[in-house]
């Protein structure tokens, strides 16, 4: 399974690999262009990141795979259920964004700070980035709680509950971080502009996973894409929220397998 991040995130692995370890399934997370240590690709399109997938399942062998996308990696996830649907055998878009070059789109997302800023300003937004990447690094703690009052109720609940998964959010930032703030703001730019394909052209089995109680990405968002998809699956999962793949990885996997 190839798993494509949200944003600001990287490859490391936030989730639990044991629960990947029961399922006896191959995880794969990929840094996108300009994001750790892949290179650049400037005025990429979301659809273009099926090419790069395919030159990797060809580099590792993987005649066929499953992808899951994470909040801005559901966009990258449907790029390669259109285009690789030969290679792909399901899909899963969890928490994800909807295409946002629609009208109204952008205005609904919630917590939108980063996303207007890089839309406006993408170098103050990747100046914005390094700076809270410095006091994180500086004052984890401090960090931790000012990530944790920006999260909806049921989030809040949740990393208080398992809060190493701040600590590995945090890891994984820094470590997309390596070439600097400029690839996470170009990443977030892409998914603004058109995405070079319709849901609607999805033809391999998809599963959409949505938390009511998402203080990033509005529950109707989930419902969105399930009936533009052809045959999706929706689960949508009242009173949780963005993170509800930490809770839900085993369902998540066991129905994609």
């Amino acid at each position: 399974m190839l798993e494509f991040h949200g944003n600001p995130g990287g490859r490391l692995l936030l989730w639990d690999e044991p629960v990947l370890e029961r399922a006896g399934v191959r995880w794969i997370t990929v840094d996108r262009p300009g994001i750790g240590l892949s290179d650049q690709r400037p005025g990429r399109r979301v659809v273009d990141w099926a090419l790069d997938v395919a030159e990797l399942a060809d580099a590792l062998e993987l005649e066929r795979f499953d992808v899951v996308g994470f909040s801005v990696g559901g966009a990258h996830a449907a790029a390669c259920a259109r285009e690789l649907g030969d290679r792909v055998t399901a899909a899963a878009l969890v928490s994800s964004i909807v295409p946002l070059d629609r009208a109204g789109a952008f205005a609904e997302l919630g917590r939108s700070g980063y996303w207007r800023l890089s839309r406006r300003a993408p170098g103050l937004a990747a100046l914005s980035l390094r700076l809270q990447t410095s006091l994180a690094r500086a004052l984890p703690g401090l960090a931790a709680r000012a990530f944790a009052r920006e999260l909806s109720a049921a989030d809040a609940k949740l990393v208080a509950r398992r809060p190493e998964l701040v600590a590995r959010g945090m890891a994984q930032v820094r470590d997309a971080m390596q070439p600097g703030a400029g690839g996470l703001v170009d990443d977030l730019r892409s998914v603004m502009r058109p995405w070079g394909f319709r849901l609607d052209e999805i033809e391999v089995p998809t599963f959409v996973w949505q938390g009511g109680d998402d203080g990033s990405i509005p529950a109707a968002w989930g419902e969105r894409l399930a009936r533009e998809i052809p045959g999706a699956t929706l689960h949508a999962r009242r009173g949780e929220g963005h993170l509800l793949m930490a809770d839900r990885l085993e369902e998540i996997v066991g129905e994609l397998v």
